[in-house]
């Protein structure tokens, strides 16, 4: 992935965080709300080495809490129905 694509997701959590005056993890959970955003992650996660190892170490970290969830060979974002 391109550096500026990571930033892209950077900027948007941090204006979501400045937006709604909330954390980390919130302003996350905001922007995985968004079908374009989720898919645009979901891409990333599962295309770019650097991605996936951070997406790997959200789920070790947050356990049943994170919002990515290993199905098969690929990483997903956790449905609504979970969260």
């Amino acid at each position: 992935m391109k550096e500026s694509d990571r930033n892209r997701w950077v900027h948007h959590i941090k204006h979501l965080r400045a937006e709604h005056d909330t954390g980390l993890s919130d302003a996350q959970r905001i922007a995985l709300a968004d079908t374009k955003w989720r898919r645009w992650v979901e891409y990333q996660i599962n295309t770019d080495d650097q991605c996936r190892r951070m997406a790997l170490r959200h789920i070790r970290e947050l356990g049943t809490d994170a919002l990515i969830e290993i199905d098969g060979d690929c990483l997903r974002v956790v449905g609504d129905d979970r969260r």
